[in-house]
């Protein structure tokens, strides 16, 4: 049996599904009754394959009865949180599980100082250092259906307002990656002992340029939008103002400064070790669109 914390996280819902159509029996963490609530939708689909116990990454002792007789484990929660990493590393190593997935980020490479990539990076730290049979995955920005905090956002906010704004020049290189290719991947490292301790970035097939990717959006969505580029300084200035008098606000200086940040990231060795073959932006933003039903 696999157990999978962040089952009901954008990544971790297709994981579950994935793993869940392909017949193997999954045990998810619930740790709201609102996670419970949504887990428990999803196992009226597979009713054979999917068990639901409570927990809490707060405490190890707590996630110990839900790890009893688990074979392997698949971490999907934030790994900036390396608190809930130290604890559910704890547990596994009471329950004797081994072998696990984590999922980590790309931001962990931007050549910038901030907290989040600090965080990342200490919580991989506990896990190379953990004993445990690991892999550690690095996708780029995920993409792919209603409810990522990237492009369905975007593309809400073009439909709705019909111009879109980039900070800078949109000559940056990005790669995203689309996120049925990332769960593929969690489940085809899960079953092959070649990626045991080892860290694979995961991207999309090929970078592109931000303005590039905005002209894919148009063409695909077949939404006329006008396209408004903000000088970085300016941008940030605007945010700051912004966030000051919204004071809730998905945008922060931060994120505004790593627009100017080229963000390409080669997946050689994750293609040679299991076969990862990820789709184009081209092919990944039209399955979005179309689940989106502009």
């Amino acid at each position: 049996m696999i157990y999978l914390a962040g089952a009901t996280s954008f990544l971790g819902k297709r994981i579950l599904i994935r793993l869940a159509g392909n017949g193997e029996k999954v045990r998810c963490l619930a740790r709201s009754m609102e996670a419970r609530r949504r887990l428990e939708e999803i196992k009226l689909k597979f009713p054979d394959c999917i068990e639901i116990v409570g927990g809490n990454l707060l405490s190890p002792d707590s996630l110990v009865y839900g790890l009893k007789d688990i074979e392997k484990a698949i971490y999907v929660v934030r790994l900036e949180y390396h608190g809930y990493v130290k604890n559910f590393i704890e547990a596994l190593r009471k329950c004797n599980v081994k072998r696990t997935v984590f999922i980590s980020s790309t931001t962990v490479l931007i050549p910038t100082d901030i907290k989040v990539k600090k965080d990342k990076i200490k919580s991989e730290e506990y896990i190379r250092n953990s004993g445990l049979d690991y892999t550690v995955l690095r996708p780029s920005m995920i993409y792919g259906a209603d409810g990522d905090n990237n492009f369905s956002k975007m593309l809400k906010f073009i439909r709705k307002k019909r111009f879109f704004v980039v900070f800078g020049s949109g000559e940056n290189m990005i790669q995203p990656v689309y996120v049925e290719d990332v769960a593929k991947a969690v489940t085809g490292v899960l079953e092959n002992s070649k990626t045991i301790k080892k860290i694979y970035e995961l991207a999309g097939k090929y970078p592109l340029k931000y303005n590039e990717m905005l002209k894919i959006v148009r063409m695909k969505s077949n939404l006329p939008f006008k396209i408004i580029k903000l000088p970085i300084g300016i941008s940030k200035f605007a945010v700051s103002i912004y966030k000051q008098i919204m004071k809730k606000s998905d945008l922060d200086t931060d994120q505004i400064e790593r627009m100017k940040i080229d963000k390409v990231y080669p997946y050689n060795e994750a293609a040679n070790d299991f076969g990862y073959s990820p789709v184009s932006f081209e092919e990944g933003i039209e399955k979005e669109i179309s689940e989106l039903e502009f």
